[in-house]
């Protein structure tokens, strides 16, 4: 017992060593490579050891995987809510400017919904599978429960009509507070009358449920590395990333006039701006990260507010 207990902390202290050895190779461009493999050797012996230890069987194993995706979904469906709600607020403005976000209005809408609905069912689903018996496995048969569950899908359908005619913030933050709680419950009732050695199916319907959510938000979030990137959805889905062609025509002639900035130039316009803003992901592509970042150093101790 006691050798086995040794062994287990050895493993330990050399999956630690192991990850503070990958932070140290992260933190240089030449050592990246090394301090990947250390990360990886460091986190396969920690739960190796760990598993080791505890000697547990598949049947074990494979509950502890239903419990922690359910606690995953519930996080993801709260983070998710609140990736709407904020959403709608960050867009409000343009609601009454541009009639096409309106569709901003909808996907924010839907998403929601879908949200909150796995957000509780995840927090149900998790209490039924656990060993100590959170929440009873046995199905809760409400009374009069289907006619409930139709009133509260009704209820977050009539709770739209509202949202979309009136422009007000007030109303629209209303209307979506009140649809998040009434989806939860709604959530809550659905996944009560399901049986504990039932919930494995209860869960992949929360993963279909994610699919269809995270589809929404990616409309919603309208797509900002495809753009940043300057690629398209449809370049991206079907394959057509990072290819490269040639083409056999005619160059295409540039014409117009171009403003040409030097170095002094340069110094000049960074010295005289109060705020300033540094690109993203071409920055990066272009391996420059470190220098910009101690030009941003200098700047902020120069009191330039640098974005």
């Amino acid at each position: 017992m006691q050798a086995g207990y040794n062994i287990k902390q050895m493993m330990y202290l050399g999956s630690g060593m192991c990850c503070v050895g990958a932070l140290a190779g992260l933190s240089n461009q030449s050592n990246a490579r090394l301090g990947n493999a250390l990360g990886m050797m460091g986190v396969a012996g920690g739960i190796a050891a760990t598993l080791g230890f505890l000697k547990p069987t598949p049947g074990w194993v494979s509950l502890g995987r239903s419990r922690s995706q359910t606690s995953f979904h519930s996080l993801v469906g709260l983070a998710a809510v609140l990736t709407c709600v904020a959403e709608y607020r960050i867009k409000y403005p343009h609601f009454a400017t541009n009639p096409a976000a309106n569709l901003t209005k909808i996907i924010a809408y839907l998403g929601t919904f879908i949200r909150g609905v796995t957000f509780s069912r995840s927090l149900v689903a998790y209490g039924k599978l656990q060993v100590v018996g959170v929440l009873s496995s046995a199905p809760l048969q409400l009374p009069g429960r289907h006619a409930m569950n139709a009133g509260l899908m009704a209820s977050c359908v009539g709770l739209m009509i509202p949202y979309m005619l009136d422009p007000s913030y007030t109303a629209g933050i209303t209307c979506l507070g009140s649809m998040s709680a009434l989806s939860a419950v709604m959530g809550l009732t659905l996944t009560a009358a399901i049986g504990g050695a039932d919930m494995p199916v209860a869960i992949t319907v929360l993963n279909s449920y994610s699919g269809w959510a995270l589809c929404a938000e990616g409309f919603l979030l309208n797509n900002l590395l495809t753009i940043a990137m300057n690629r398209s959805l449809a370049n991206v889905i079907l394959g057509e990333y990072g290819t490269s062609s040639t083409g056999s025509g005619k160059p295409m002639e540039i014409v117009g006039t171009h403003t040409e900035v030097n170095v002094d130039q340069t110094v000049e316009m960074i010295k005289d701006a109060h705020n300033l803003i540094t690109p993203g992901y071409g920055l990066c592509a272009a391996k420059a990260q470190y220098c910009i970042a101690e030009l941003v150093k200098m700047l902020q101790e120069q009191g330039k507010i640098v974005r």
